[in-house]
């Protein structure tokens, strides 16, 4: 039976690594196969979205537009991106390595 991680993870009272690698612990290596194929296609998601308003954004800057909502929502994705990558790299650091998914070896450079 798992029990509560041994951390206090309320608000300001460790790094986040530290309680993600915390919550990462209380899991089997299928789990946290499963959590690692999950937040790698969170992050693919995530990284579209962000392609997506970038297009945006420099299709109205090349007509010498601005949107200030569009410009907010683009940082706010390069935000939660940026984020994503963290939680993958702790994710994938503490399997050990990066998980096929939907069929297809990583591609690593």
């Amino acid at each position: 039976m798992r029990t509560k991680p041994d951390l206090d993870i309320g608000p300001g009272r460790a790094a986040t690594s530290s309680v993600i690698n915390a919550l990462l612990a209380e899991l089997t290596e299928n789990e946290l196969e499963q959590v690692a194929i999950a937040v790698i296609r969170e992050n693919r998601s995530r990284l579209q979205k962000a392609q997506e308003l970038f297009e945006e954004v420099s299709q109205l800057d090349a007509v010498g537009s601005r949107d200030e909502q569009l410009r907010h929502d683009y940082w706010i994705a390069m935000l939660n991106l940026h984020a994503q990558h963290q939680i993958v790299r702790l994710v994938v650091e503490r399997l050990g390595f990066v998980p096929e998914i939907d069929g297809e070896r990583p591609v690593l450079n």
